[in-house]
């Protein structure tokens, strides 16, 4: 999983990262009924070990920004509760 992460990561905005333990998981579900889809989703602690950051093919832009100042965006719950987790 962890090579998965770096490669991810390197693809979508052009870090290199040493990744590290998981800090949350969680899952997310489709809520029609029977649901369609169900994602499980864990979040890696990483560090920038080199490349420079670029917003990947699917992305308008990418930038470094305070956890506090992310609470500004439009962001999903899980990712809400990821940053509630570590600040």
């Amino acid at each position: 999983m962890r090579d998965a992460v770096a490669r991810e990561v390197l693809e979508e905005t052009g870090l290199v990262v040493s990744v590290g333990d998981p800090v949350w998981a969680g899952d997310i579900v489709d809520d029609s009924d029977p649901p369609r889809w169900h994602y499980a989703i864990v979040d890696f602690a990483a560090t920038v070990v080199g490349g420079r950051l670029a917003a990947g093919d699917d992305a308008d832009a990418a930038e470094w920004v305070s956890l506090d100042d992310a609470l500004s965006y439009r962001l999903t719950p899980t990712m809400l509760d990821l940053i509630s987790r570590i600040s």
